[in-house]
């Protein structure tokens, strides 16, 4: 009678655990967050950012493009960042804007060599990628779809427009689950975006637990003419205050 009795409180005691355990799985796939990536094929640059990567504990994820035009000397850079939790995605073959290149030769031509082409040369050095970043942010509906086909997520870009209020572009700040199409924010010079922007992006991304999405191309402290290029000094600021905000970094994939 008394074994009896127990194993109904036994079952309950499991009962509570699983349920505490899900709590706390559903807690940690909703933790705000901040998801930097990094576009083209500056490997040599992109790798000297590694020390104040490791410093902050961030993981970011590269979009490589004109992969099969890399040394082998730049690949393996891209293996070591790979090892390290860093994500490397596809930038297509060609880097050519999707709407001119289609309406100039055909969606079947632009899906074999941009977008097969870029997934081919990846897998030939044993990267599997699994999220595409657009050329230009130039995406179409249509371009989504087959896309799609072929990756898990693809990161588009954000506009900011003049005087735009940063805290106010509610497509930077998504769930950090179940997307397909995310839009990010660039930090490059082009932008503008001064500490004081970026301060109220986190707070927004902190107080909402949300992921705010951020992107960049040329890491670099005096080339501040290349409109391409982002203020290291910056970046750290990103880093040090996502850190202080106790923000997860995610890589594309992670928000899929």
């Amino acid at each position: 009678m008394i074994t009896f009795l127990n194993r109904p409180a036994k079952f309950f005691g499991l009962g509570v655990l699983y349920a505490l355990f899900s709590c706390m799985s559903e807690s940690n796939k909703d933790q705000p967050g901040i998801c930097l990536s990094f576009d083209d094929r500056t490997i040599d640059e992109w790798y000297q950012m590694r020390p104040l990567l490791n410093q902050y504990n961030a993981k970011v994820t590269f979009f490589v493009t004109q992969f099969d035009s890399l040394t082998q000397e730049e690949i393996s850079k891209l293996w070591i960042l790979k090892s390290e939790g860093h994500e490397i995605g596809s930038h297509g073959a060609m880097h050519v804007l999707a709407e001119h290149y289609i309406k100039e030769n055909s969606y079947s031509k632009y899906m074999r060599l941009e977008i097969d082409s870029s997934i081919n040369s990846m897998r030939n050095a044993n990267f599997e990628p699994v999220s595409f970043a657009y050329p230009y942010g130039a995406s179409y509906w249509f371009t989504d779809y087959l896309i799609g086909r072929k990756f898990e997520i693809i990161r588009n870009v954000y506009a900011l427009k003049t005087d735009e209020d940063i805290t106010l572009a509610n497509d930077i700040y998504i769930s950090p689950h179940k997307n397909k199409i995310v839009w990010a924010l660039g930090i490059d010079v082009a932008n503008h975006l001064s500490k004081e922007k970026i301060t109220h992006a986190l707070n927004r991304t902190s107080e909402a637990k949300k992921v705010l999405m951020l992107y960049g191309h040329v890491p670099s402290i005096k080339n501040k003419k290349n409109p391409y290029s982002f203020d290291l000094i910056l970046l750290e600021y990103i880093l040090l205050e996502a850190q202080k905000r106790s923000l997860k970094f995610y890589l594309i994939k992670e928000l899929r």
